[in-house]
């Protein structure tokens, strides 16, 4: 026993250790949130430098655009000197972006004009334009020249032509002649006020702004002075620029990309570390007195440990305390199996000791049924907990993914990546389509399942290794049909190595022997087939004690009152109307009120039309495929396109409480499809979307 003294110095150690071991996973926490931080910052600035990059691009591509619309309203005019200020009129009229514009033609082009002749419109503020003929030796220019010399398009820097006037910029356009010899040069100029206000329109942070720079250097477009101060931009242009190094303006970041064709303008998103880091320092801050109430909470627990330790070691009570441990643990487990089996499906599962590492789960989503059968390599409390952990994970990766591959894949890195124990375990995922009768299904190391339908055989599957060996497997997954009336049976190991007191083992042949008996029944319950299999194995084990859990989980495929209709479109919105009939005509055969029918024929034209405008890339022809099923209980629309890759239900639902101006473009489409559908899920299948809307009919 230890003295008072030595007693009270242990119960400090612990305590002081403690505190530095929750410092030091505090300090690194706040590392790592920090380190997070700065990456979704980088991401948000190359979103909005991306955004912001297409949309000047797009703007300076739509008046290249004008230009070469109306170059032949300008060769037109060339025939005579006085027409061409009226075409500049008309093609400045054309772009609401540009301000002015000239043509500066070769020397002694028209003699009548001397040896130059550049006539010149700009717009006024009250819409009225002015014409004149500008005087200056644009020859001499060095933009002028370089158009000359390499026979293409030029965008220039911003400049000011006055002192009150816009930042400007413009683009050059040579003019040739039916020879190919450049004649002119016509210069379109692009009022550049706006771009300010768009480049901090949409800032990840108060005080972050955006800069537009030209490949010199210069400014061609910053925040307000009221948002940001002007030294604050001079002092980033001056880092940017390597006049001054990052140490003279500390707490400053900035992320950069370049305009990907002329004018090759940079982009520049300027943040504060300081706002980045803000909300960790908080947490960090609030965190402090619960690790403080943790500290005392640890030394109540010491001390009370300490004034019981006699008790505690006590056997009689240890053992009572784990044996109602077990018992919690094992009505536990028994509460995560389906209490409820439809029809179709039926399970059982008995565990060799008080809790068991076997496990298996079914529900259906949108007309599909996900089911699982799983063994962990163990028995008792360590293999229950793996159980349990995969259990929830199952649930919440199907929830959102049916491919039974990506599901083994998800469960195979959580369970890696949490397996101190090195425990691994033997999984069976399938998906079933109520309706069509598809099934997809992969195996981690597990048994195969026996198919029952005129004939007793095994399901063809690769086994692939089990779950929790190495992380980054990939699962080989199967898919195949099944006839009506078609049942598997899933098992673990505990049935196939049932052994009785001579050491043989239960085996497939002893599985197979007993669903043969069942061939020569019609509609036999699943119930008496599960249970037939579990007492033929006890049957066989005899006085022999259960050496493993054994589960058994059987499924028929059993389609009743199926109403299916299917109809293939084009992505064009002129299909809409036939799409309306299709649905209209199917709805009708089901009965079902005038009220339903419209809104599920309003979501499913929405969801739909989302497919025609988006699927494909603009220009491409792309078949839609649109296929209705119900069982007199719900109604199914699954639409499949071979176009880009998208998850609509991922989208965020907007915020319809904003105003039009300040809700983002997109989503209302699908918002309304969640809420006059009962669910919606989607999936990338063999490089196709698949999309489904179920409804409640009955």
């Amino acid at each position: 026993m230890l003295s008072l003294k030595n007693s009270w110095l242990l119960r400090v150690g612990i305590v002081v250790l403690a505190a530095v071991m929750v410092e030091i996973l505090s300090i690194v926490q706040y590392r790592r949130e920090r380190e997070a931080l700065l990456e979704a910052t980088e991401l948000k600035s190359r979103e909005v430098m991306n955004v912001m990059a297409n949309h000047i691009q797009e703007t300076l591509e739509f008046t290249e655009i004008t230009m070469q619309g109306h170059l032949w309203d300008l060769k037109l005019s060339m025939a005579h000197p006085d027409s061409i200020a009226p075409a500049l009129v008309r093609l400045i009229q054309a772009d609401p972006n540009v301000v002015g514009g000239s043509m500066a033609f070769t020397p002694h082009y028209y003699p009548s004009k001397g040896r130059l002749f550049r006539p010149c419109v700009n717009l006024q503020q009250d819409g009225t334009f002015r014409i004149e003929e500008l005087a200056d030796d644009y020859t001499l220019k060095e933009e002028y020249a370089w158009v000359l010399e390499h026979h293409t398009t030029s965008w220039t820097d911003p400049y000011y032509p006055g002192e009150d006037s816009l930042a400007l910029t413009t683009f050059l356009f040579p003019v040739y002649d039916d020879r190919g010899k450049i004649v002119a040069i016509c210069g379109l100029d692009i009022d550049l006020s706006w771009l300010g206000d768009t480049l901090n329109s949409q800032q990840p942070y108060p005080s972050s702004f955006g800069l537009l720079l030209t490949s010199q250097g210069g400014l061609v477009a910053g925040p307000a002075k009221d948002r940001t101060p002007e030294h604050e931009v001079l002092h980033v242009m001056d880092l940017i620029n390597g006049v001054i190094p990052a140490s003279a303006v500390p707490g400053l970041s900035y992320s950069s990309r370049t305009m990907y064709k002329d004018p090759y303008w940079d982009i520049v998103e300027v943040y504060k570390t300081d706002e980045v880091f803000a909300r960790v320092r908080r947490q960090r801050r609030q965190q402090m007195p619960l690790i403080l109430l943790g500290l005392a909470i640890l030394t109540f627990v010491i001390n009370r440990y300490a004034r019981n330790e006699k008790n505690l070691r006590e056997a009689s009570q240890e053992q009572a305390r784990i044996g109602g441990e077990l018992a919690v643990a094992s009505e536990i487990q028994q509460e995560m199996l389906p209490k409820e089996f439809p029809s179709y499906v039926n399970g059982s599962l008995e565990p060799a000791r008080e809790v068991g590492g076997d496990v298996f789960d079914f529900y259906t989503r949108d007309g599909k049924l996900l089911f699982c059968v799983g063994d962990v390599s163990g028995k008792g409390v360590p293999a229950a907990m793996v159980v349990s952990m995969t259990h929830s994970l199952f649930r919440l990766v199907s929830q959102k993914e049916e491919s039974p591959s990506r599901i083994l894949r998800a469960l195979n890195e959580e369970l890696c990546r949490s397996n101190s124990s090195n425990m691994f375990m033997t999984y069976f995922v399938a998906c079933l389509d109520l309706y069509s009768g598809s099934l997809s299904y992969a195996s981690a190391g597990h048994d195969r399942p026996f198919v029952v339908t005129d004939k007793v055989s095994m399901l063809e599957a690769k086994s692939n290794l089990p779950l929790g060996v190495y992380p980054g497997i990939r699962f080989e997954e199967h898919s195949c049909t099944l006839d009506p009336g078609t049942t598997l049976v899933l098992y673990t190991d505990g049935l196939t190595e049932a052994m009785n007191l001579s050491r043989k083992e239960f085996g497939r042949k002893g599985i197979q022997a007993c669903l043969e008996g069942f061939l020569s029944r019609a509609d036999f319950p699943l119930e008496k087939m599960v249970s037939s299999l579990s007492e033929a194995a006890h049957r066989h084990a005899g006085e022999a004690p259960q050496s493993d859990d054994l589960a058994i989980l059987a499924v028929r495929f059993a389609p009743e009152n199926l109403v299916r209709k299917a109809l293939t479109l084009v992505n064009d919105t002129a299909e809409v109307p036939r799409l309306g009939s299709f649905v209209k005509e199917f709805l009708g055969r089901l009965e079902i009120d005038g009220r339903t029918a419209s809104g599920m024929r309003l979501a499913l034209e929405e969801a739909v039309v989302n497919v025609i405008n988006y699927a494909y890339p603009q220009g491409e022809k792309g078949e839609i495929s649109v296929q209705a099923d119900s069982n007199g209980k719900e109604v199914r629309f699954t639409i499949v396109d071979a176009g880009v890759p998208f998850d609509p239900t991922a989208m965020m639902e907007p915020d319809t409480n904003l105003d039009a101006q300040s809700r983002p473009i997109g989503g209302l489409g699908i918002l309304l499809s969640r809420r006059l559908m009962d669910s919606i899920s989607y999936s990338r299948k063999r490089g196709q979307n698949v999309l489904s809307l179920t409804k409640s009919i009955s």
